[in-house]
């Protein structure tokens, strides 16, 4: 059978019939994958007082997992440790899960310190703007381990796009209901919602975004990220935008657990 042939029946089996979710509180409860970016030797960005990305989002993990649970969400950490977790590794255990959502956290940086507020981000297939694909190369270029899967499994890269390209406008409607509750915090600007190919994001056969909670270039917001205070109302703007994004879905297509 040729290749054409073989997709459409791989992609059947990758993604379940379309259903409404369930929402907190109502049988099985939903399943969000909460991944601390960077961890290990990756430390991502290192703010002008020393705080280093890698252990203020997993700071803000713990901080979203808590308050998930209490929301009557199950909560799953890619890491809960000063670890390094490959990138392509990361979407795979939330599909094995059989995960609802998946939300990479991390923390912004710009060569100006003025830079403020959170973006948040859902995948483009394609390079994005050149101020979105350079922070993506950010995130992308950072850290030991391989970027991406076995070049030699062609199939699986393009199973990766298929599954992910279903999910583009979930996505895109999570980013938004997050970003809206990251707007109400105090101070914190509205920047917008974007798109950048994340290579964390692009194996997730779900709705995935990318947070961008604050900027560790900034001295204040830096202060900000250390303050268990701001990361708890941080996670609680970003529980309620996934609150939000559940109440306005009608159907969403789930993904079944793999071996």
């Amino acid at each position: 059978m040729k290749l054409h042939g073989i997709i459409p029946l791989l992609l059947t089996s990758l993604l379940a019939p379309a259903q409404t979710p369930k929402r907190p509180g109502e049988g099985a409860r939903l399943v969000v994958y909460v991944d601390p970016g960077h961890g290990g030797e990756d430390t991502g960005a290192k703010g002008p007082r020393g705080l280093r990305e890698k252990d203020a989002v997993l700071d803000l993990a713990a901080a979203l997992a808590r308050e998930l649970e209490a929301s009557g969400m199950e909560a799953r950490l890619t890491r809960d440790a000063d670890a390094f977790v490959p990138l392509w590794d990361r979407a795979r255990m939330a599909n094995q899960a059989g995960a609802d959502l998946f939300v990479s956290l991390h923390l912004n940086a710009a060569r100006t310190r003025a830079a403020k507020g959170s973006e948040v981000y859902f995948l483009s297939l394609g390079a994005g703007d050149r101020e979105s694909a350079a922070i993506a190369a950010q995130e992308n270029g950072a850290g030991p381990g391989p970027l991406s899967p076995d070049p030699a499994n062609v199939v699986a890269g393009i199973l990766d796009d298929l599954a992910q390209e279903a999910y583009l406008r979930e996505s895109e409607k999570l980013a938004v209901a997050i970003q809206a509750q990251l707007n109400r915090l105090g101070g914190v600007r509205q920047r917008g919602v974007k798109q950048a190919p994340f290579v964390v994001l692009r194996g997730a056969a779900m709705p995935a975004v990318l947070v961008e909670t604050v900027f560790i270039s900034n001295p204040r917001e830096e202060a900000r990220a250390r303050d268990p205070i701001f990361l708890r109302k941080a996670a609680q703007a970003i529980t309620q935008g996934i609150r939000h994004y559940f109440a306005g879905v009608e159907a969403t297509p789930r993904r079944r657990p793999q071996g």
